[in-house]
């Protein structure tokens, strides 16, 4: 489900130019779940661009007890839909849950950010790209505690030089980016880039929006003439 608070934080970083990632609290039991899942992912992400991956973060009670094959295919289901959606999909969850329910191989094939907070550095014991280090941090401008986390990839880079998560391949011209700035419509973003803003159902397409209404700091994709 959406996090109430998702479309605000997601438009804070934007407009203030922080790096951007997304991960998706799971609580299916089943892979028929983690397809539903995935479709109601694709709709919150549907139009928005991401610097980080977006995680499949499975650690719920509810999936604790569940048999270890059963784990693997909810996650393999889940992030196949999204890599098929053209994101760059990873896996969250803490140390000893990767350890004990997944293979070495599907921990390689996917991103990885664990959890594994009280230690001065993790000994978790396969490949990752971000640890989660604590749950008690403090950062100016934010009310009570926030996780803390210390990335050793640079996403950035990659994930724009592979046109992931809503970036056009770096080699690709036929599109440029743009970002959503104060009172700016479909219409005025049309009219600057293709010449007239009767054009702007063609950017909807493009960026599969459902409304005409886009928010400051919104990235869309524009066709580049």
């Amino acid at each position: 489900q959406k996090d109430e608070k998702f479309e605000q934080n997601y438009q804070g970083c934007r407009t203030n130019n922080i790096n951007t990632g997304a991960y998706w609290y799971s609580y299916a039991t089943s892979p028929e779940d983690a397809r539903l899942e995935a479709s109601a992912c694709l709709n919150v992400l549907a139009g928005k661009v991401f610097e980080y991956p977006v995680y499949f973060d499975i650690e719920d009670k509810v999936q604790a007890s569940l048999p270890k094959n059963r784990i693997q295919d909810i996650t393999v289901t889940f992030c196949n839909i999204l890599e098929s959606a053209g994101y760059w999909v990873g896996i969250y969850s803490y140390k000893s849950f990767l350890e004990t329910n997944f293979t070495k191989e599907l921990l390689e094939r996917y991103s990885v950010w664990v959890a594994h907070t009280g230690v001065s550095k993790t000994n978790y014991s396969y490949p990752y790209g971000i640890w989660q280090y604590s749950h008690n941090g403090k950062i100016d401008g934010i009310n009570g505690a926030v996780d803390l986390n210390y990335s050793y990839t640079d996403y950035p880079d990659l994930i724009r030089s592979a046109g992931k998560n809503g970036y056009i391949p770096n080699d690709d011209t036929q599109y440029i980016l743009h970002t959503v700035k104060k009172n700016e419509s479909l219409w005025s973003i049309s009219e600057k880039y293709l010449g007239n803003g009767t054009r702007y159902p063609e950017i909807k397409v493009l960026n599969n929006l459902s409304t005409d209404t886009i928010y400051e700091g919104q990235v869309l994709k524009i066709i580049n003439e």
